[in-house]
């Protein structure tokens, strides 16, 4: 089965009154880096300097040499799951737009006010999308990496992502850039500095589609231009505007001096002749055209040694990068947006392979999509009605040639109300897999079964925060569902021991609840190493709560009826900040009804299975509280119904039902029992 998604397109005006305006932020990020790096500063300008009588020859030399530039580009495509993961569309529009605009081919170039029509320039620089990565393995020249530093857009994120500038302009796309739309270094502040050398670019600032727009669009042609060497027209600040601007100059002989514009007057005259309002390099945002000498200026740096620029643009680099390459079937792979859910929800799969796949085929185990309709094959939205683990396999062709990717157990669907109530954990039988989902995206150093310390019995969760070395490092433990239809309220009861070093941290546990199997999440409460989360004194040594007195409780209640349904979920989020180690133990949650009652609620265990694992006959035992429909089936790990045990109405009472092998093979089974619209499931082992 699946599900059409539509988007229609609209057209919009804009104004600038109507945007909320980002600018370029290259003279701060620049001053940052000399201040990290002073010997960086002095580097600079004795390399621009020394470009003075360089770039004197060139002009005399060069100047009119026609010859096309090349340039091999790597995006990386910093996300944290939200917007800022942008499509390889809008990528693609980004590179369209660029090479349009560098090589005069905008429509919009007639629009230039007259004063300036003659010194419009094609520069003659196209930028392509690499088609070899470092090691010369085939790319579409889109890295994807997920990480919570998209929301710093500094150099450590650029870490995540970088590869040798000397053959790729990086591109990284993010959703923070320190306040600004981009960023980049002009080529002789980062002549020492190779990993912090390429573009940043805000998410919606690249492109003129998905999350960005055309009023937008030229961000990065604009960054572009002080990559390969363009400052601002009225200098070097980041300060348009001001009137001590006409005092300084971009040293670009055809660009008039300007204070620098962020409106679009087009006759304006700041320092006392026609300013070029419309210049890319400008913030008037009705930007459209480069100088003949930005194209001498950004033509000279691209063919100077400083910073490896020269590099790029070799016959050996473009070969290596792969740029003039024939586009050739060599990649199948896939994401989605969800990797838990419950079952009946939507998931969407993303296709991203490459290069020219023109048909695609879905097998998810108990279904398959496949076509040939974008629109409706290559990233479709599907239901998964049965709970279980799924495989996916995607196949895709170009006509010509077929390959496939596979990706074992990379779906969990859970049930609705998978979990028991009254719930308690203690966690004496170890961290069950079933009934908790642990998350760490930076280490190892995560939630960990212990039986070094229980608040009461012999065992509880730990992190060894102490050993952590990531900043702000977090870690969730989320439950499986509970089904909460038709109760009035419901508590989460929990014990922590926890204490700072000498030094006082804020390290943070926080209690959340969902109502949507996890899609969104609702804070209920945070303890923090500043106010409550200590239990005991600070101190250096690890951790290890003595006795009872070094343990705190809590109890949360949860009575707003959004969350009374079925899907309910409850998340324990450790965010450490550089404290000590944390213990969590005794995790009771119940539920109760209008009266004040604790109410009972049927899940995977409400029913038991015995021998299991089993070898030819196991026997299913299960209480009915009422006459219902039920039906009991066994599911093969892909979701698939394998055999149908029962199916009809059961009194109230005790119920025994024999399960036989018939034939099955070696291995795990899922036993589901739906009773009216409720499905519980349990793991049945055949060896």
């Amino acid at each position: 089965m699946r599900l059409v998604v539509l988007i229609a397109g609209l057209a919009t005006a804009f104004s600038l009154q109507a945007q909320d305006i980002k600018y370029c932020g290259q003279t701060q990020q620049t001053e940052a880096l000399f201040q990290h790096f002073p010997q960086a500063r002095e580097e600079a300008q004795l390399i621009k300097e020394e470009a003075k009588r360089l770039k004197e020859e060139y002009r005399v030399n060069q100047r009119g040499d026609e010859e096309t530039l090349y340039v091999p580009v790597v995006f990386h495509i910093i996300h944290d799951g939200g917007p800022e993961n942008i499509s390889d569309e809008q990528v693609y529009s980004a590179m369209e737009i660029l090479n349009r605009d560098m090589r005069r081919l905008n429509e919009d170039i007639e629009d230039v006010v007259p004063a300036f029509e003659d010194i419009t320039a094609d520069v003659n620089i196209e930028f392509r999308l690499a088609k070899r990565d470092p090691q010369g393995n085939c790319t579409k020249g889109i890295n994807r990496v997920q990480s919570a530093l998209t929301y710093e857009g500094n150099s450590a994120m650029k870490q995540l992502s970088y590869w040798p500038r000397d053959m790729y302009l990086n591109v990284w796309v993010c959703a923070e850039a320190g306040g600004a739309a981009g960023y980049t270094f002009l080529p002789q502040s980062v002549n020492n500095n190779p990993t912090t050398d390429g573009i940043v670019l805000l998410h919606d600032y690249t492109g003129d589609m998905g999350t960005s727009n055309v009023f937008r669009s030229r961000t990065l042609t604009h960054e572009v231009g002080h990559w390969i060497g363009l400052p601002h027209p009225w200098g070097g600040t980041n300060s348009p505007g001001l009137a001590i601007n006409c005092q300084d100059d971009d040293g670009i002989d055809d660009t008039p001096n300007t204070e620098g514009w962020t409106s679009c007057i087009l006759d304006g005259e700041s320092c006392g002749s026609l300013d070029n309002v419309q210049n890319y390099m400008d913030y008037s945002y009705c930007t459209r055209m480069f100088t003949q000498d930005q194209k001498d200026e950004m033509r000279f740096w691209l063919q100077h040694f400083v910073s490896e620029r020269d590099e790029l643009i070799t016959d050996d680099n473009h070969s290596d990068t792969g740029i003039f390459e024939e586009d050739v079937l060599c990649d199948a792979d896939f994401t989605a947006d969800k990797l838990v859910v419950c079952q009946g929800e939507e998931v969407q799969f993303f296709d991203q392979s490459f290069h020219d796949v023109i048909s695609w085929e879905w097998d998810f185990g108990n279904f398959t999509v496949e076509g040939t309709d974008e629109e409706l094959d290559k990233n479709p939205v599907v239901i998964f009605e049965e709970p279980g683990t799924y495989s996916v396999t995607l196949t895709v062709s170009n006509g010509f040639e077929t390959i496939q990717e596979v990706k074992q157990n990379y779906l969990m669907v859970l049930p609705s109300g998978g979990l028991a109530s009254p719930f308690q954990d203690g966690f004496e039988s170890g961290l069950s897999d079933t009934d908790w989902f642990v998350w760490n995206e930076h280490d190892n150093v995560t939630w960990e079964e212990t039986s070094v310390a229980s608040f009461s019995g012999d065992r509880c969760l730990r992190i060894r925060n102490r050993n952590n070395n990531i900043e702000f490092s977090n870690d969730q433990l989320v439950s499986n569902t509970f089904d909460l239809t038709g109760a009035a309220y419901a508590t989460i009861s929990y014990k922590w021991a926890y204490v700072n070093l000498p030094v006082e941290t804020d390290d943070r546990l926080r209690v959340s609840v969902s109502a949507n199997c996890g899609d969104n999440w609702s804070l209920r409460d945070i303890h923090r190493g500043i106010t409550d989360l200590p239990t005991a004194d600070p101190q250096n040594a690890p951790f290890v709560p003595e006795n009872s007195s070094e343990w705190a409780e809590n109890m949360v209640t949860v009575d707003n009826p959004d969350f009374l349904g079925p899907n309910f979920r409850v998340m324990f989020d450790f965010e450490g900040r550089g404290g000590n180690h944390i213990y969590l133990d005794d995790i009771n949650i119940t539920v109760y009804d209008d009266a004040n009652n604790i109410t009972q609620y049927f899940n995977d265990f409400a029913f038991t299975l015995a021998p299991n694992p089993a070898k030819e006959l196991t026997t299913l035992k299960y209480y009915l509280p009422v006459q219902s429909e039920v039906t009991i089936a066994l599911h093969d790990m892909m979701g698939r119904r394998v055999q149908t045990i029962s199916e009809g109405s059961a009194v109230q009472g005790e119920h025994v039902t024999e399960i036989q092998r018939q034939g099955l093979a070696n291995g795990m089974y899922l036993v589901t029992m739906q009773i009216g619209e409720k499905v519980y499931t349990q793991r049945l082992m055949l060896q």
